[in-house]
């Protein structure tokens, strides 16, 4: 365990490294950010059941005592955020101002568009946890407007289109953009805030339980794509082939009945009838399980499982049995996804199992044919249209 946190600390240390050399000048404006710590109507209205009880105005009150040090934080770094996000993106801001929501409850860590942030904590039905504090805050602050910085590819309110727009690790969710957006806030965390307290706050508690992506994070990201002006995160998505591992590991599961309707259903003997995830284990000479049948029309067949695949690891852990590998796949499902580490042919790879109906035909694209998997051309690396320099409304509810 200890040489595992001394390398992630080293691979960020050379990332770090690689961006320190670096000088750079903002060729574009940056927003005009205002915070907004009084904005009773957003508090209001994410919980209006529970507001039916209790004060809306003296929770926006408690903000207004609580948020000096982020504001600080803000006050003194929050151009050099928005200037070393666009630095490291290769992407410029279009909007010309928007809010930061300073707020007391929210349903999740935070929003990039709107910029919410919760000092209070996460509400989720009758439970609370609480926000994170320090350097953690100030982390969640920049991955938050990391968010946003990409979501600037695509602004047709302003007439901007970036290709890369396209991409499918642009496409929303916890294994691909926000993995995108992660990366852009460690670089700038470690900028902005110094080495020490952007390794604290990555390796917090609080980060391990709400950052999913971490395990591809860490394999396909980390240690792979350095990020500096000189070769921007725009740069390094562009050059990512359509059929890379990377992509291929974090696509939705797909119809694999090749149509919109649902096909006969074929049963296998030895599978439940019912069941999410479709297949079955035997323990190999190895003391592994390893997959021994497998439906073809359930979750795990279409998240890219294979028969004859070896599982060792579910979430980082080894499971003891059938029965402790299903329920922690499952325990993975009920929040974002379950990694599955798993050997084939001789090779170590990751599956994730994501909780999506499998019929759904949200990622119509599959690169599996190879004059499908090309490259991106940097020409293609561009605003489509200029700019509409007409003043952007402000964000927010």
């Amino acid at each position: 365990m200890k040489k595992t946190v001394a390398i992630l600390l080293l691979l960020i240390l050379s990332a770090l490294l690689a961006f320190a050399q670096y000088s750079y000048d903002v060729d574009t404006p940056i927003p005009k950010v205002s915070i907004n710590n009084r904005s009773a109507t957003l508090q209001g209205s994410l919980f209006p059941e529970y507001y039916r009880h209790h004060s809306v105005r003296s929770d926006i009150r408690w903000v207004q005592r609580n948020d000096s040090a982020l504001t600080e934080f803000w006050r003194t770094n929050g151009s050099t955020i928005l200037e070393t996000l666009s630095a490291l993106s290769g992407i410029s801001w279009h909007e010309e101002a928007f809010d930061i929501y300073f707020i007391r409850f929210y349903t999740d860590i935070g929003e990039g568009d709107p910029v919410i942030i919760p000092l209070g904590g996460i509400k989720q039905d009758h439970l609370t946890e609480a926000a994170p504090d320090g350097c953690r805050m100030q982390f969640n602050l920049i991955f938050q407007l990391a968010k946003r910085m990409l979501a600037q590819t695509l602004r047709p309110e302003d007439s901007v289109y970036y290709r890369i727009a396209e991409h499918p690790l642009m496409r929303p969710g916890p294994f691909r953009r926000d993995n995108l957006a992660m990366l852009l806030a460690v670089v700038t965390g470690q900028y902005v805030m110094g080495l020490d307290s952007t390794y604290n706050a990555f390796q917090s508690a609080f980060w391990q339980r709400h950052f999913p992506g971490r395990e591809i994070f860490n394999e396909y990201l980390l240690n792979e794509w350095i990020l500096s002006p000189d070769h921007t995160l725009a740069m390094w998505i562009a050059d990512e082939p359509y059929n890379s591992r990377l992509v291929l590991t974090t696509r939705p599961p797909r119809n694999t009945s090749g149509t919109d309707t649902r096909p006969e259903r074929v049963y296998l003997e030895g599978l439940p009838l019912k069941g999410r995830l479709g297949f079955s284990v035997r323990v190999n000479e190895s003391n592994r399980l390893q997959v021994d049948k497998i439906d073809i029309e359930r979750l795990a067949y279409a998240c890219g499982l294979q028969e004859g695949d070896e599982i060792r690891q579910v979430n980082g852990l080894r499971p003891r049995n059938q029965k402790d590998m299903v329920e922690k796949i499952l325990a993975g499902l009920e929040e974002d996804g379950a990694n599955l580490q798993i050997s084939r042919e001789g090779q170590t790879l990751t599956v994730l199992i994501q909780p999506m109906d499998i019929y759904e035909t949200e990622d119509l694209l599959y690169w599996d044919e190879p004059e499908d998997s090309l490259l991106l051309p940097d020409s293609l690396l561009f605003d489509s249209t200029a700019v509409d320099d007409s003043p952007v409304p402000e964000s927010g509810y």
